[in-house]
């Protein structure tokens, strides 16, 4: 018995196998010329079972492309050409590397078998819902019976792979994992689009024009993944830069995620664009990444600095700024003036320019209230903490001459803490 897994863990994907077997052989009945099945493969293994991220929704690509199958031929044949074609380089790969031989084969199986009895079950499902070989798109009973053979794969496909996932474990706790479920649903409706585009085109422009408008999904899917993995890296450079800064100070620990938290709802009070308001959350994590540069003795003094040494720190915007030059794919212009002009003074007497008024930038202007505000409430070595009233008023009597005043009314007035 195995000692990493639950006893049924096998036994459970040797019956899912067999059954698959049993199951697509009785309905099996060979209708889908070479050449359909020979495109279907290909799109299948150049997808290689990848997904479309769209924010919180996932696209899966095998579903859009055997859906038109599923519509067209016999529930068996789309069963094995789904099972055959989606085996993955990707697949292969992780399998081999976590599993010993015996369970690197079982589970190869297994994901075939599971694959084929989604294909079966939704086939099946529409065959007896529109059982005429006409496909008419614009019938409710048809587009009922797509819909239905769709959720039926998706929501089939989750509870296998759920079970197979509490098998996998010594003990068994029944449960069903409503996030897996949860997911499947999320990403039925864009998939079940695609599929019922992916369909008229195959019915109305031929097996030609269907293969190009998947290849287009597929090219696309491959993009914007790479975007995605180029963004998520770039959010987690920006994160483990923050967390340097905050590091150099205890005593300002969280400060950048809250300067960014602050610039955030004051970026929406300006009414900014989404994409601006969360780019001004995302650099406001840096605003102070400069500081890496100064030393400790002068970050964690416990009194006031000398001349020579205010000098060091006011150089800490432009510091940072030529950090982030140097990452020109990850950081771009506005993200370099916001650092850079972050200690400018609406009166024009900050640092390190002399900048004044809409000179300044106004990402820059709306950090330096929320960076001031921030470090005003929080505990220094040198001082104790204002109370949000005391800050408050703080940027209200600087308004005008350190802080742009229209900004500060509105932090007064839309920013909670």
């Amino acid at each position: 018995m195995p000692g990493d897994r639950h006893a049924f863990h096998d036994t459970y994907l040797w019956l899912l196998i067999a059954l698959s077997i049993v199951l697509v052989g009785r309905v099996f009945v060979w209708d889908m010329p070479v050449s359909s099945a020979l495109v279907y493969a290909g799109l299948l293994w150049a997808s290689s079972l990848s997904v479309i991220n769209l924010r919180s929704t996932v696209v899966l690509m095998l579903l859009p492309i055997m859906m038109t199958s599923v519509v067209k031929y016999n529930p068996g044949v789309t069963a094995v050409v789904a099972a055959l074609g989606s085996i993955s380089i990707q697949e292969i790969r992780i399998l081999k590397e976590c599993n010993p031989p015996y369970l690197f084969v079982l589970k190869i199986l297994g994901n075939r078998a599971s694959i084929m009895m989604c294909a079966l079950l939704a086939g099946s499902l529409f065959r007896w819902i529109w059982p005429s070989t006409t496909l008419d798109f614009g019938s409710v009973r048809f587009l009922a019976a797509f819909a239905i053979a769709g959720f039926s794969w998706a929501m089939l496909s989750g509870f296998i792979v759920n079970f197979q996932i509490l098998l996998s474990k010594p003990r068994f706790k029944m449960r069903i994992d409503p996030g897996m479920i949860a997911g499947s649903t999320q990403s039925l409706i864009p998939s079940l689009i695609m599929g019922l585009m992916a369909a008229a085109m195959h019915e109305y422009g031929g097996i030609i024009l269907f293969a190009l408008a998947q290849f287009f999904f597929i090219s696309n899917k491959n993009y914007t993944q790479r975007a995605l993995i180029a963004k998520d890296n770039a959010e987690q450079i920006n994160m483990a830069l923050a967390r340097i800064i905050d590091s150099k100070d205890h005593y300002t620990g969280g400060h950048s995620e809250r300067v960014a938290l602050l610039a955030r709802q004051l970026a929406e009070a300006c009414r900014l664009r989404k994409s601006d308001v969360e780019r001004i959350e995302y650099i406001a994590r840096l605003h102070d990444v400069g500081k890496v540069n100064l030393p400790d003795q002068i970050l964690s003094k416990p009194g006031h600095l000398t001349v020579d040494e205010f000098d060091e720190v006011k150089r800490h915007p432009e510091w940072g700024a030529q950090l982030i030059r140097g990452m020109a794919n990850i950081y771009g212009d506005r993200d370099y003036r916001a650092i850079l002009e972050h200690h400018e003074r609406y009166d024009g007497t900050g640092y390190p320019g002399g900048k004044k008024g809409p000179e300044i930038s106004l990402w820059a202007r709306i950090l330096a209230i929320c960076d001031a505000y921030d470090a005003m409430t929080s505990e220094r070595v040198y001082r104790s903490a204002l109370s949000t009233d005391e800050a408050r008023i703080e940027l209200k009597h600087n308004s005008g001459t350190q802080f742009d005043p229209k900004l500060v009314d509105l932090f007064l007035s839309s920013v909670r803490e």
